[in-house]
């Protein structure tokens, strides 16, 4: 905006110094003729002023006419002057009026963009507003929970110390009614026990004299059914 102003009034000036030029060319031949009449009149009067009265008084009257001549010629000279110094104040005003109409759609168009600017600066200003209010009640609620979490898992950790503490006392008392002096059994192993059914199984098979003797000539046994007994037979030798 400065520098719009900074470049019309060079622009200003011009326009001033070609008016300016054009009235002193306009006005230099009625300064001429004006002058022309001045002095030949003023001549012509000291001439005639020399004869007798008539002569005189026609370098009188002579003088006279010249004289509204000059002020005609003057008059008309000052009227020139005032209506190129209006058409040149007119042409400087329609100047500055473009320049100022110019310089009024920049700034217009200047403030708009600011507008716009600060608008779109205030909607992010109550975005963010928004957001910060946002997580802020979040924090607190986190927070709150935080706090929570934090006493339950004090009463928790309470809680399994009271349990510790009981399970400690339970073992103190189980080691006392237990006593250092508890008797102690050994457990058969498999092997052993395995091997000991197999013996008491071959023990209560019948020999050959007894299975000839009762009359009965078995041709086919099934040690397998004699050695390992199904469970029926096991049940019923036990029963």
């Amino acid at each position: 905006m400065s520098a719009g102003t900074v470049l019309a009034r060079p622009t200003s000036l011009v326009l001033v110094s070609s008016a300016a030029s054009g009235h002193r060319a306009v006005s230099s031949p009625a300064r001429k003729v004006t002058v022309g009449v001045l002095v030949a009149g003023i001549v012509l009067a000291a001439a005639l002023a020399i004869g007798d009265v008539w002569v005189v008084r026609a370098g009188v009257a002579l003088a006279i006419a010249t004289a509204v001549t000059g002020v005609v010629l003057a008059w008309r000279e000052a009227t020139i002057d005032r209506r190129a110094a209006a058409r040149r104040d007119l042409e400087i005003a329609r100047a500055q009026g473009l320049e100022l109409s110019r310089e009024r759609r920049s700034n217009i168009s200047v403030v708009n963009s600011l507008e716009a600017r600060n608008n779109a600066i205030a909607t992010r200003v109550d975005d963010l507003t928004t957001e910060i209010r946002t997580l802020r009640a979040e924090i607190a609620t986190l927070r709150k929970v935080k706090g929570e979490l934090v006493q339950d898992i004090a009463e928790r950790d309470v809680d399994l110390m009271a349990l510790r503490n009981e399970l400690l006392k339970a073992q103190q008392e189980l080691r006392k009614l237990v006593g250092d002096e508890a008797e102690v059994f050994a457990m058969p192993r498999r092997g052993a026990l395995k091997a000991h059914s197999a013996e008491s199984e071959w023990a209560t098979l019948p020999t050959a004299e007894e299975l000839w003797s009762d009359g009965d000539h078995p041709t086919v046994v099934d040690m397998k059914a004699l050695v390992y007994p199904t469970p029926e037979q096991e049940q019923r030798r036990h029963a």
